[in-house]
């Protein structure tokens, strides 16, 4: 499972992201320059980098999860588990990839999301593993540009369908729209609290704060944090200054984060958990990340890495000490 939001700040614009799964991964940050020869593999055709790039991978591999490019570009790949549907066969003037590659591709080529949006059309997303040495799951992307531009791309039968995403949050399945129609039963909500109410002539006043937040679905279902995010997203200062953005993107997605044992599957034997959060920010082309057994922020910054001519893999602090 995984939760994204992005929003504006006085100075830029940041984006960030959870990671939740029921198997642990050696996640990594990693840094891929720009004009790396072949970094992206598709059918018959490798692609190099355009611009420099900084995010999270997994084991060593080479294919981002997550991450930010020079131009100010953020991207997100979030699971789309059983609604997601690919090409099952070469697609003649098409750019033929998996999901994994796909990703890759346009977060390294693109300076911003009218670019996604036009390489979008040019690739066709394949069902076979074996395309491109890459790897197809049932993905969805998220991008979010320095201009603060937004788009989802969704693959349906290969092909990526683009919406426009004014909420500034993904999380899962189903797909984007149905979110969308879904926030109509949460209309109700605001900030502002309800006082008091006149049941048949009494006033009953409230217990508390939060009255206006009454119905805010509190549990890790996709539907559910898709709205507890949109509403906190939906109710953020947009002139904050920097670190309080950051921060404040750290503070909504801890609503996501998954207490070891709350939730278990295939009959016990998995117990999902939040792997790490990652947020962005285009001011200083930064990545911030904690993991789940180091809840200390760790910096990283694309500027740091200007001199690196090829792929670099920095290990995290995955523990701390108490």
């Amino acid at each position: 499972m995984c939760t994204t939001v992005g929003f504006p700040y006085k100075e830029g614009i940041t984006f960030g992201r959870t990671l939740e799964i029921g198997i642990v991964l050696d996640n990594k940050i990693v840094f891929v320059p720009r004009d790396k020869k072949d970094f992206i593999k598709a059918k018959e055709r490798k692609f190099s980098s355009k611009y420099s790039v900084i995010g999270t991978a997994f084991f060593e591999i080479s294919s981002f999860g997550d991450g930010i490019n020079e131009m100010g570009l953020m991207g997100s790949s979030n699971l789309l588990p059983n609604y997601a549907t690919f090409s099952d066969k070469i697609v003649e003037g098409k750019i033929n990839m998996t999901t994994s590659n796909t990703f890759d591709y346009l977060l390294s080529r693109c300076k911003d999301v009218e670019e996604v949006r036009k390489e979008a059309e040019n690739i066709m997303v394949m069902k076979d593993e074996d395309t491109d040495g890459g790897m197809t799951t049932s993905m969805h992307f998220f991008f979010m540009d320095a201009k603060g531009e937004k788009v989802v791309l969704e693959p349906v039968d290969g092909k990526l369908v683009a919406y426009d995403n004014p909420y500034g949050v993904l999380t899962n399945a189903p797909e984007f729209p149905w979110h969308e129609t879904n926030l109509k039963n949460y209309i109700n909500l605001r900030s502002e609290n309800v006082e008091e109410a006149d049941f048949n002539g009494e006033s009953v006043a409230k217990f508390g704060e939060g009255t206006g937040m009454l119905g805010l679905p509190g549990d890790f279902t996709p539907p559910s944090r898709f709205v507890r995010a949109s509403y906190f997203v939906s109710n953020t200062p947009k002139d904050l200054d920097r670190d309080k953005a950051i921060l404040q993107v750290f503070r909504i997605l801890s609503q996501s984060d998954i207490p070891t044992g709350a939730i278990k599957g295939e009959g016990g034997k998995t117990q999902d958990q939040t792997l790490y959060t990652a947020v962005m920010d285009t001011k200083r082309q930064a990545y911030f990340i904690k993991c789940h057994d180091n809840i200390n922020i760790q910096s990283f910054y694309l500027e740091d890495y200007k001199d690196e001519k090829d792929i670099k893999f920095i290990d995290l602090k995955k523990e701390m000490s108490l």
